[in-house]
């Protein structure tokens, strides 16, 4: 699987219109424009207003989990989402549950947004907070960090 990630990277590498795909996009370009996407596509419009896309819960939490890992990359005014992620941890690693671990936790946020169907803006939220607590854990919680990632340097972004 390795090999098409990479395969994959070499060839966007080749593919380029001047330097970037997507022009001059760094990563905190790239984390506002996710959570515009975020917040348009969750908030109802007001009386009379059209709605063209509303995210469904999966929809919402994928874009969360891609908004926080960018968040976290990042930096400046976005590190907000890597406090939310250590708070929540440190509710479970602290020692009130045992030893838990951040696996645990990671474990315990997959459960949640895999068995239960929030509204989008719940779901929205739980990705950006499974983000950090995931990309922490490390293990098999760090791919979901290392792919997007990964499709970001691919097209030029970071």
């Amino acid at each position: 699987m390795y090999e098409h990630v990479q395969l994959a990277a070499e060839l966007a590498a080749d593919f380029s219109v001047g330097d970037k795909i997507a022009g001059s996009v760094g990563m905190g370009g790239l984390a506002s424009a996710m959570t515009v996407g975020m917040v348009a596509g969750i908030k109802e419009p007001k009386k009379g207003g059209k709605i063209r896309r509303k995210l469904d819960s999966n929809q919402a939490a994928v874009l969360g989990v891609c908004a926080g890992t960018c968040y976290m990359v990042a930096g400046s005014v976005w590190t907000v989402g890597k406090g939310l992620s250590d708070g929540f941890s440190e509710i479970f690693t602290n020692g009130g549950f045992g030893n838990a671990g951040l696996g645990g936790v990671a474990l315990i946020l997959g459960a949640v947004l895999y068995f239960r169907e929030p509204r989008p803006g719940g779901a929205a939220f739980l990705g950006i907070l499974a983000a950090g607590v995931w990309a922490q854990a490390g293990g098999i919680w760090g791919l979901p960090q290392a792919l997007i990632l990964t499709g970001v340097h691919a097209l030029g972004m970071a």
